[in-house]
């Protein structure tokens, strides 16, 4: 962002859901917060995030830059830190994080334009950085491509925007098809008739179906001279604009954790050490947490600014020649910061317009005063949550047979909640991502009953739709086991002594099943499946009369144990 480059059985089971009802304070906050993960400032932005996991869903490690179509800058190797990133990851991940790092555009001006504009580069783009998100098994990417709008122009942005919506389409279907988010972060847009220059190139109407998050950097209005870092009524504007070009639930107001400290006058001639520094024009950061204490060292009075929802005070400071104390300059400077007025005000925007949160640059920046009214607002648009719970008539099931999931979902007064948009999902050993096996809504007494079929043994959960109005539940994972069904190719009669092949197949068709068949019960021999579940094995009863085949299989990690039925050969 620009402002980095400164800044460097029954089974049952209970399920939390939400419910549009008036918040409880015993209830959690909302999880509105997210934001960035420098790597040069782990040691300060991790103890903020792990200080407040209530608050928040996920984050973006910022430590990407993409370099070419098959090149990415990895910023934290570069560090050359002592912890390895792997074990960052992890740390992250345990806390119970979605990971979505940020990727920067590190290509010089037009160069990412024009790769964008050659499909073959697009899709090698695509490529390296969904091997990316595989190879650390993030759950998604953030992409931050600031350069069309500081350094390619305006008047480049014509024949940029469909080459950058056909990447977006390209790149959102790569990760979705990996169960894999994506989000942006683009500079400020505007509605026509607010007159506001905005970032249009980034194409939010065209991008909102296929992105999951939608970050406005809301912050570096001013940059040449004095004045705040990202105005209220600017950065609603914004606001307004997107949740008319997508749902609000994407949309994330992004918020500085710092400010600027311009030099407006200099006085006298300053030594050779600050002759190039102290110059009108010139800017330093300053963070939320150290910006009070810069104006009382500096004896200086701070004022909120109501309009634009930013604080500001005046300081003057001299810089003297360590050699000559006769040579010296004095420079007049303004600052301008957010504090926790500052995050009270925009993060009121989210209940205002009902947006997915907000997104700090970066945590670690802030003051704990501003990350307590983040919680109180939290809080205050916190849903009341809802009890839940799922049966089924059966915990073990034949192949082929049908069996019954029932969820009943009510408030914890018992109240039971009707019109509740609710899936089943189901997972196996052969998914990747869950599936959705059936759907439905609660009735009038809050419940949800449905007929299933499954093939193999498979995890099952209910989970609940999500909005504004209720958080996405998620119930605890349970295992259904499927009893296998097993075929065999036997005739009705056979000659003695006669040797006959029998092909038999086990349902579910799964590789590596172990059987034992038998022969009025002694056993003939062990054997495996193949892919299609098959096998064969050869028959030779010597003695006439009837000859009894049965099938036993063993339990393995794709399949339950099992028996077959008894089949009756005679022997003549």
């Amino acid at each position: 962002m620009g402002s980095r480059k400164f800044l460097i059985s029954a089974i049952s089971f209970t399920l939390l859901l939400s419910l549009l009802t008036p918040a409880k304070a015993d209830n959690p906050p909302r999880k509105i917060l997210s934001g960035w993960l420098p790597d040069y400032s782990l040691a300060r932005n991790l103890p903020t995030v792990e200080g407040n996991l209530d608050l928040i869903r996920d984050i973006s490690p910022f430590w990407y830059g993409l370099t070419g179509a098959t090149t990415i800058k990895d910023k934290y190797a570069i560090g050359k830190y002592t912890t390895p990133v792997e074990q960052v990851i992890a740390r992250l991940k345990t806390n119970g994080l979605l990971l979505l790092p940020t990727i920067t555009d590190d290509n010089p001006k037009f160069a990412l334009a024009n790769l964008l504009a050659n499909p073959n580069s697009r899709t090698s783009i695509v490529q390296t950085i969904k091997t990316l998100v595989l190879k650390y098994n993030y759950d998604g990417i953030d992409l931050d491509f600031e350069t069309f709008y500081t350094q390619d122009g305006r008047s480049s942005w014509p024949a940029l925007k469909p080459n950058w919506i056909a990447f977006i389409k390209e790149l959102s279907t790569a990760l979705h098809d990996q169960g894999k988010l994506l989000s942006v972060t683009t500079p400020p847009d505007f509605a026509p008739e607010t007159k506001r220059a905005g970032n249009s190139v980034y194409s939010w109407a065209e991008i909102g179906p296929l992105i999951d998050r939608l970050r406005i950097m809301a912050y570096d209005f001013s940059t040449t001279s004095p004045g705040p870092i990202g105005p209220l009524p600017w950065s609603e504007d914004a606001v307004k604009y997107a949740v008319t070009q997508m749902p609000a639930s994407k949309v994330y107001l992004g918020i500085p954790g710092y400010g600027r400290d311009w030099i407006t006058k200099v006085e006298g001639v300053c030594p050779k050490d600050f002759a190039t520094s102290v110059i009108v024009g010139a800017k330093a950061a300053v963070v939320m947490r150290e910006a009070l204490a810069l104006a009382t060292s500096n004896n200086a009075t701070s004022t909120y600014n109501t309009t634009h929802a930013e604080s500001t005070f005046t300081y003057k400071k001299t810089y003297v020649d360590p050699t000559n104390s006769a040579s010296f300059c004095t420079a007049s400077r303004t600052v301008w910061y957010p504090d926790e007025r500052s995050y009270t005000a925009r993060t009121n925007l989210v209940g205002k317009y009902r947006l997915g949160g907000i997104a700090v640059w970066t945590f670690g920046m802030e003051n704990t005063a501003a990350i307590a009214t983040i919680r109180d607002i939290a809080k205050s648009i916190a849903p009341d949550q809802v009890l839940g719970t799922i049966a089924t008539d059966l915990e073990q099931i034949g192949y082929g047979s049908t069996f019954n999931l029932t969820g009943t979902f009510k408030l914890p007064d018992k109240t039971p909640v009707s019109s509740l948009n609710v899936r089943f999902e189901i997972k196996n050993s052969s998914d990747n991502t869950w599936r959705t096996l059936a759907a439905g809504t609660t009735d009038v007494s809050g419940v949800i009953a449905v007929p299933v079929i499954i093939a193999q043994k498979s995890q099952i959960r209910l989970v609940s739709e999500g909005s504004w109005e209720r958080s996405e539940g998620k119930t605890a994972e349970k295992i259904i086991s499927v009893v296998p069904s097993v075929s065999l190719s036997l005739p009705a009669s056979v000659k003695a002594a006669a040797t006959y092949a029998v092909t038999g197949q086990v349902l579910p068709k799964v590789a590596g099943v172990k059987l034992t068949v038998k022969q009025n019960g002694k056993s003939l021999g062990e054997f495996i499946t193949d892919a299609t579940g098959s096998f064969t094995f050869n028959i030779a009863p010597t003695a006439t009369g009837l000859a009894i085949y049965q099938v036993v299989i063993a339990a393995g990690e794709k399949n339950t144990a099992g028996i077959s039925d008894e089949i009756t050969v005679l022997v003549r």
